[in-house]
Formats: C-alpha cells, structure tokens, sequence
C-alpha cells in the first residue's frame, strides 16, 4: 500500500512538473474571455499586475512580439506568475475604449496595470524576449515602475537619479513629458561634456530654446566627434521638424526664430524660404510674391527646375507687372541653365502675359517642340499657341 502511495505521488509530481514545463513551453497564457472590468477584479484577488498587449490587426511589431517574443518559455514563465494576461486589439470591442483611456497612440503599447485601473508601467514598440523580460520586472517593482517614480516626482522629490530614471520612463512609453524632465535633469549636472550627458543630450533634448540643447550647438564638433556628423545633423532635422510638429501655430515671426536657434549659419536663409511656403498655405499671394522677389534677390537659385517653379506661380497669382518682369527673369534663366519644354512653356505665358506676343509664340512652338521630341503632352502649350494668335 506504501508502495502504490509513493509511486502515486511520484506519478502526481511527474505530471506536475510536466504541466509547469508545457505552460512555459507556450509562453504567455493570454485570459481572451476575459472582459476588462473581470480583469481588474480578478487582479485584486489575485494580488497581481494586469499587463495589456495593445496592438492592432495590421502592427508589424505587433506580430513580431506576438510570433517570437511572447511564446518564449522563460517569458511565459514570468509572465504568468506575475500578471494577468490580456490581449487586446485596439480596434475592437473594449480596444477603442481602452486607447482612449490611456492614451494608445502606437502599437504595440505594452500596459501595467494594477486593480484599480492605474498605469503602473508602460512601454510602446518592439521589445526581443531579453528587453521584455527587464521591462516586466521594472514594472513589479514597485520601487522602479513609471508610477512610483512619478509619485515621488509629485512630491517634489528632484534628485538627479530620479529625474534620469523618470526620463528614461517617459521616453520608453513616448511620454511628450520626455524632453522637459531632461531639461530638468541636466539642470542637475555640472558637466555636460561628460560622455554620459552628452548620451543623454542626444537621445533625450527636443527643445531647440534649451539649455542642453544650446550646449549642444556650442559644442558640435565634440558632438560629431563623439557620434559623428551624420548623427548630429539628422538629431538637428529630426528635432527641427518635431517641434514645429508639436507646436502648429507658430507665427512666422516665431518660426524664424526657430531657424536660427537650429541652423543658426543658415537659419536666416531657411527662414526667407519658409516666408514663401507660409504665404503660399495661406494664399496670401500679395506677400508671397513680395517674399519671393526678397528672397531670390538675396539668395539666387541656380536649380532650373526651382526658377521655372517660382516663375510659374508668378503666372498663375501676380499681376503686378514689375513683379511679372521679374518673373521673366527667373524663366529666362531657368532657360538657360537647362532648357525643357515646362520651363519654355512658363515662359511662353509670361511673355504673353507682359504683352510680348512675338517672344510668346516662339517660345511656345519651342515648347511644343521639345515636348514632342520627348515624347511629352504638350496639348496644354498648343492651347496656349491659339490664344496667342488669336484663334
């Protein structure tokens, strides 16, 4: 009878451990009957985190977590002792809800939640199984995770190790709160030009009006030492355009101070080509063409296809006809840098448009001709052939 006791519990282990090894086989156990509200409840009881997967049908890294990631063993093994498991398109059902509710911009976005609905941790975009791993237990811990920081932070806490971990949160979950917590954390520090802060300055400043972006520009070339020209330059772009990305309603004046902050060698001329675009968006074509015959009277073009671009758009808005002779310079010029038949049908329009018939007619037949040699549509210039003679 002891026997059959001991070779039954044997038996029982055997089929314990071998369910433990299956479970973790498969990775993360996702609860997909389980509604959001039964989540949380069930959280509660069970004295867990709920961790969400936001994605949506068509997210490549969405799939990529789904195929490589979540059905890693060691993964499932954590995931599943520490968290309820939900899976949840952002599309459909309780998704669209949900992405509201916590701000579900892009996918996948990786959620902590504890039972009573709060972000305890979040990340967005593709984590491989070793990063996942250290982001689920930064977010148990509740020493680490995004809500104890901000806590803290709330509380008037400023130290720099705080605001550089609470950096390096709000950056993970793409938190627009990124950039002023960097100016705050460099504010901490006495050396900027230390490789560290110089990593940090890099990755982290988005305000072009900043102290550590100010130092950045003061120090480029330690800058491109360090990383390398090509880096600096796209961290410029890719600040430039974000900013002015996140504030739409800049005023020109405020636009062009924005130039000079970035490209301070150039700014003055990229802010005099940015007047033309301004003007142009808001067909405001009375300042256009007066920002247009300031900005190429200060800054000429030798781009044939730029000239004939901005001589076109005179023929279409301008009237005036200094501006139109001005105009006919650029078209002129454009002509004679790489003669086309679009460049000699603008400027078959402005000498018509001036009332120089003649010239007119002649560089509409070029026209014609050169379209048709390059086997081009060149119906538009025939019209235009007609009304100059009258037909």
């Amino acid at each position: 009878m002891d026997d059959f006791r001991k070779m039954r519990q044997k038996f029982t282990l055997f089929l314990l451990v071998f369910s433990v090894g299956l479970s973790a086989q498969k990775g993360i156990r996702f609860e997909h009957d389980l509604a959001f509200a039964d989540a949380l409840a069930f959280a509660k009881t069970e004295k867990k985190l709920i961790f969400v997967d936001a994605y949506t049908s068509w997210c490549g890294p969405c799939k990529m977590m789904a195929s490589r990631v979540f059905p890693d063993s060691a993964v499932g093994l954590y995931f599943n002792a520490h968290f309820v498991n939900l899976k949840t398109d952002m599309e459909k059902g309780e998704g669209p809800g949900l992405a509201q509710r916590y701000g579900v911009e892009f996918f996948p976005t990786l959620l902590f939640l504890n039972g009573e609905g709060q972000v305890v941790h979040k990340a967005v975009g593709y984590h491989n199984a070793e990063e996942f791993l250290k982001l689920a237990k930064t977010a148990a811990d509740p020493s680490a995770n995004l809500l104890s920081l901000e806590t803290r932070y709330k509380k008037g806490e400023r130290n720099a190790d705080l605001l550089k971990a609470l950096t390096d949160a709000k950056n993970a979950a793409f938190d627009p709160a990124t950039g002023q917590l960097a100016n705050e954390y460099l504010k901490t520090q006495t050396n900027l030009s230390s490789p560290e802060n110089m990593d940090f300055i890099m990755r982290y400043v988005d305000d072009p009006f900043s102290e550590g972006f100010r130092f950045l520009q003061k120090n480029r070339t330690a800058f491109e030492d360090k990383f390398s020209q090509k880096e600096v330059k796209q961290k410029l772009d890719g600040l430039f355009e974000n900013y002015l990305q996140s504030h739409p309603n800049l005023q020109l004046g405020e636009v062009q101070r924005l130039y000079g902050a970035v490209y301070p060698e150039q700014g003055e001329r990229l802010a005099s080509n940015y007047r033309l675009t301004y003007y142009q968006q808001r067909e405001d074509m009375v300042n256009f063409a007066k920002a247009a015959l300031d900005h190429y009277t200060r800054y000429p073009s030798n781009d044939a296809d730029e000239l004939n671009e901005i001589a076109f758009l005179f023929v279409q808005n301008v009237t005036e006809p200094a501006l139109l002779q001005e105009a006919l310079k650029w078209a002129e010029q454009s002509v004679s840098i790489r003669e086309s038949h679009y460049n000699q049908d603008t400027l078959a329009r402005l000498y018509f448009k001036t009332g120089k018939k003649k010239q007119a007619a002649a560089a509409a037949r070029r026209s014609i001709q050169l379209a048709k040699t390059a086997g081009e549509d060149a119906s538009q210039t025939e019209q235009l052939l007609e009304k100059i003679n009258g037909k």
